[in-house]
């Protein structure tokens, strides 16, 4: 009997595992992606962060975006990794330990980093973090860790 109650208690673990990986939908970042995301947002508030796996200020943001997720949830956050597609499985990791999965997930893809950079904005050069704030008005692009008083007063207002 308790070898079956043992072999059930595994399979549970499994499913809820493979639960929350199932929620992460990782889609590749080529030179159009931006452009779309704004046409499908349609003018609506949302904050686009991109980070890196090899970047610790990028770790505390989004540990404390995950919190914030979940104080906000209706609120628009979409994530890209400036990483590449090999390391998926190290994103998704990431991904589940912030609690952020289920928002847009996005990695960068095979074309050239610089060129996928420039596509969402030519004065970027790579640093990260970096956020941009987008009102259906307005576009705020801001590099270094997002302070969360600054967070918190853009979800409320939007």
């Amino acid at each position: 009997m308790k070898l079956f109650k043992i072999g059930n208690l595994f399979f549970i673990l499994l499913f809820v595992t493979l639960s929350a990986h199932a929620e992460i939908v990782l889609q590749t970042f080529e030179k159009q992606t931006y452009q779309s995301i704004l046409e499908n947002e349609n003018q609506q508030s949302f904050l686009l962060v991109l980070w890196s796996l090899d970047c610790p200020p990028c770790m505390d943001e989004l540990s404390m975006l995950g919190g914030l997720h979940q104080q906000f949830p209706d609120k628009k956050i979409i994530l890209v990794s400036t990483d590449s597609e090999a390391q998926s499985d190290e994103i998704m990791q990431i991904m589940n330990k912030f609690k952020l999965t289920g928002l847009p997930q996005w990695v960068f893809g095979n074309e050239s980093p610089q060129y996928l950079r420039y596509s969402i904005d030519p004065l970027w050069y790579g640093e990260l973090p970096r956020s941009y704030f987008h009102t259906a008005e307005t576009r705020q692009a801001v590099s270094g860790k997002l302070k969360k008083a600054d967070l918190i007063r853009w979800f409320n207002a939007g």
